[in-house]
């Protein structure tokens, strides 16, 4: 792709909101942390949070403090104190860092700015098995009572009404438990207006991934995987929508006005697991060197709530959690992946394995097999974590991204 008639442009505008909204998030939770104005709930990234806020909770998500953690490189930190009290080196990082900064603001020990202490833990395993267990040992930490919700794994031939009714039902449960925990009684126009909310957030957050589809694209995939932050934590929340809305109005006029994220911007490459957030800054470095310009990756659908509906604010709550990507099975993912490689015209593929995110990983080669048998696009794996920096070979790794950009440009010829 030749990019001489394109302009480069700065960082995104939308990048110093996105800052303002983080920031404000988790200042107001520790002022609710002092106030005792409302309670404090830690919840799980695809766990049915519109029914706590409908509650009047405050919701926090311990993994997008674990991702904040890496980006700062203070994970190791807090991974070191787990590993101190016997917990495994290979247990899941996200896991690890949580626990570990649990114990140290518990113990005198905190390395880096806490979440809000909870009075209450939500976690659904919808993402992995691993995460019940992981809120288990925060619920013992805290002595705060967990809720957890069973999704089962959506096999093919499934009948998903089923599993449908069988997370609903927990919802359901889980109002009782709250309105008993609480004093209160369960609001369901609040409810109806928080779905209203994180639907109108949802939709404008699918539209800033869709304007990769463009060719060339307006950003990167590092441009914008913080943006999922609005749609994870803020979504019932007016501001939001309105966030997105603005951002696919920057994204929109780059591609009017024909600017692009980089200069020499030649193969649009798709990422497939979750970030290594330590080695950001050096990935992107790299492959702009090399002219891949990352486009986008499934790591977007965990937070693309794409199924929420104002008419019916419960059920679609319950079918969002029943239905979330990781409950998938591997035919399924690499169906959606082969769809995501034509949409967005996609070049090659990297695969970031995790060495503790089996979840995220062990599905892997198959979906990267399935998509070089039909479109014969050149893949390659490289070897992480998604906090622990202690995983990762920086040199290794850029050795294969080197040989995958020396396969495309053969290609060419």
């Amino acid at each position: 792709m030749e990019t001489k008639e394109w302009k480069v442009g700065a960082r995104l505008e939308s990048q110093k909101r996105l800052g303002g909204l983080i920031a404000d998030h988790y200042k107001s939770a520790r002022e609710i942390e002092i106030t005792r104005e409302k309670p404090v709930a830690w919840v799980s990234t695809m766990a049915p949070a519109e029914i706590l806020w409908a509650m009047d909770f405050c919701v926090q998500y311990p993994e997008a403090y674990a991702a904040t953690s890496g980006a700062r490189h203070v994970a190791h930190g807090h991974c070191e104190i787990t590993e101190q009290r016997g917990y495994e080196h290979h247990l899941c990082t996200y896991c690890r860092n949580s626990i570990g900064a649990t114990i140290g603001v518990q113990e005198g020990m905190e390395i880096f700015e806490p979440l809000a202490k909870p009075d209450f833990l939500l976690v659904t395993n919808n993402t992995c098995i691993l995460i019940t267990k992981w809120w288990e040992h925060l619920s013992h930490y805290w002595k705060v009572p967990l809720v957890s919700i069973d999704c089962p794994v959506l096999l093919p031939g499934m009948d998903e009404r089923e599993a449908v009714k069988h997370v609903k039902s927990q919802c359901l449960d889980l109002i009782r438990f709250l309105e008993n925990f609480t004093g209160k009684k369960f609001d369901y126009d609040k409810l109806q207006e928080v779905v209203t909310n994180a639907k109108n957030s949802s939709d404008n957050y699918r539209g800033m991934l869709e304007k990769n589809k463009n060719i060339p694209a307006p950003a990167t995939y590092f441009d914008i995987m913080g943006h999922n932050f609005p749609n994870l934590a803020l979504r019932y929340m007016p501001e939001a929508a309105e966030h997105y809305r603005l951002l696919n109005l920057e994204l929109d006029q780059r591609i009017k006005d024909q600017v692009v994220p980089f200069e020499n911007m030649k193969y649009r490459i798709y990422w497939d697991g979750l970030p290594y957030w330590f080695a950001i800054r050096q990935l992107s470095e790299k492959l702009k060197s090399l002219g891949m310009c990352l486009i986008t990756s499934t790591y977007f659908e965990i937070f693309a709530y794409d199924k929420l509906d104002p008419a019916n604010p419960l059920d679609s709550v319950a079918e969002t959690t029943a239905l979330a990507f990781f409950s998938r099975s591997v035919d399924f993912k690499a169906k959606a992946t082969l769809q995501i490689f034509k949409d967005y015209k996609l070049d090659a593929g990297i695969f970031a394995y995790a060495m503790s995110c089996k979840p995220s990983s062990i599905t892997m080669r198959y979906v990267s097999d399935f998509i070089q048998k039909n479109l014969g696009t050149p893949m390659t794996m490289i070897e992480g974590d998604l906090v622990d920096e202690t995983f990762y070979d920086a040199e290794r790794n850029n050795m294969k991204l080197q040989a995958l950009a020396e396969m495309l440009e053969s290609m060419k010829k």
